[in-house]
């Protein structure tokens, strides 16, 4: 019955995958250019059949492996060998023309948007700053919005809207809940008396934190109220006023909010100026 209160994901939050080493030919139309693969930058560290490995593409692949396997070994030896492996069945991958494969193409051209938008929205991140009197607004705008109160409840669960009227009407005749509630709730609840401590309205599926919101503390549901579980009896126990959070404890959350609206404002300036034509 609970439904999970979704955080927002944050439009600069991408999953880097990179394809150390691979270089396109630019053998036919299909090919992807060679320039969309330069070499790597830095000193030369080893060459492999005529190709450069650098120190650059080495401390790179070091920083893959280690952002990928967190106890990687950060030997530099041994990352050498491995990119020299990854080089040597990078250029029999050529030399067998996969690189000129459709599916390797566009592969490549994703994961290329991908590194550079990544690289973009990193500067225009760090290039953002907000006051406080920013961050304060925000978070007024966001308290404003934030539930102030919380509920404590139990409920009987029932398949069909006849069993839950009989409850009702046993629960009208001075039946015990919990009890009720052990014996007939087919909610997992049922053995803790249909028990569900305290809640906030939007932890619950609309039509019970809805029911529980219009009713008196002490007093239970005099109609059944039905949602994708089943039929539901509810009895609110208490209620209790909620104090918003300290700016200072959510300063960083509500940063993070400024940051995806800004993100979104670029995106769509941008889509503004933009030549799209959808085929």
């Amino acid at each position: 019955m609970r439904t999970r209160n979704p955080i927002p994901a944050l439009a600069w939050l991408f999953t880097l995958t990179i394809l150390a080493g691979c270089q396109a030919s630019n053998g036919g139309q299909d090919s992807a250019p060679k320039e969309a693969s330069p070499q790597g930058t830095g000193k030369q560290v080893a060459t492999v059949n005529g190709e450069t490995l650098s120190e650059g593409e080495l401390k790179a692949f070091i920083a893959q492996k280690q952002k990928a396997q967190s106890k990687a070994p950060t030997d530099r030896n041994s990352a050498l060998q491995e990119l020299i492996n990854l080089e040597l069945l990078k250029q029999q991958a050529e030399k067998d023309g996969l690189d000129k494969r459709p599916e390797f193409i566009n592969d490549l051209r994703l994961q290329r948007a991908r590194l550079l938008v990544n690289l973009y929205l990193k500067d225009y991140i760090q290039s953002l700053k907000f006051t406080d009197e920013q961050l304060k607004k925000e978070y007024d705008a966001q308290i404003k919005d934030l539930p102030n109160k919380e509920y404590k409840a139990r409920h009987i669960l029932s398949k069909t809207e006849d069993e839950a009227q009989a409850i009702i009407k046993e629960l009208d005749q001075g039946a015990d809940f919990a009890k009720l509630a052990k014996e007939r709730s087919t909610g997992p609840s049922a053995p803790q008396g249909g028990d569900l401590g305290w809640f906030r309205p939007g932890s619950m599926v609309p039509p019970f934190s809805q029911a529980v919101q219009s009713m008196q503390k002490g007093q239970h549901s005099k109609t059944p109220v039905k949602t994708q579980f089943g039929w539901h009896v509810i009895l609110l126990e208490d209620t209790r006023e909620l104090s918003p959070p300290p700016f200072d404890e959510v300063k960083d959350k509500i940063k993070a909010i400024l940051v995806n609206k800004a993100l979104q404002d670029r995106i769509s300036e941008l889509r503004a100026k933009a030549d799209i034509k959808v085929d």
